[in-house]
């Protein structure tokens, strides 16, 4: 980050290479769309750009910092659309080796998609980055902007209400 501040044009290509794709799936499940998905990450890396001279080593990392920006980015996008479903993950096809576990796989990850997208916000976003991004409870809390207790309480009762939620659809 220090040679990015400094303009270095090629250590700011190697954060971009290292964490677009997984700023852009972060952003994707956020907001639902693909394209505004990569509008947001697009967004995230020009203003990490712009702000490198700003950035202090604060034991941060900077895929904290950039996921920061994305989730923030991704509340300004939600705030100014009307609020709709976010679009699943694109659906594989079926393998005509195992079409029914292929079935029942897709239906099971619409099913936690669904149940997902029913948690409040800020537990949604907690679980996503900690079990689909990897963050460390300390990332994700710097994301958030919580202590890592805090974060570890969104966590729980994340995966409580998921667990739940998912029981419930499958005894209806």
């Amino acid at each position: 980050m220090l040679a990015v501040a400094q303009g270095d044009q090629a250590a700011f290509t190697e954060i971009v290479t290292r964490h677009l794709t997984p700023v852009v799936n972060f952003a994707w499940r956020y907001v639902g769309r693909r394209s505004d998905a990569e509008d947001v990450a697009q967004e995230a890396f020009i203003r990490l750009w712009r702000h490198a001279p700003d950035w202090e080593d604060q034991g941060f990392s900077v895929r904290s910092w950039i996921y920061r920006i994305a989730y923030n980015l991704c509340i300004d996008e939600l705030r100014k659309r009307k609020p709709v479903t976010p679009v699943e993950d694109e659906v594989s096809l079926a393998s005509a080796e195992q079409p029914d576990e292929d079935l029942y796989r897709d239906q099971r990850q619409q099913q936690v998609a669904a149940a997902l997208n029913e948690l409040p916000e800020r537990q949604r976003t907690a679980l996503v980055l900690c079990v689909y991004q990897g963050l460390s409870n300390r990332d994700a809390a710097t994301v958030l902007d919580v202590s890592i207790e805090a974060l570890e309480s969104l966590l729980s009762r994340a995966r409580r209400m998921l667990r739940n939620k998912m029981t419930e659809e499958a005894q209806s």
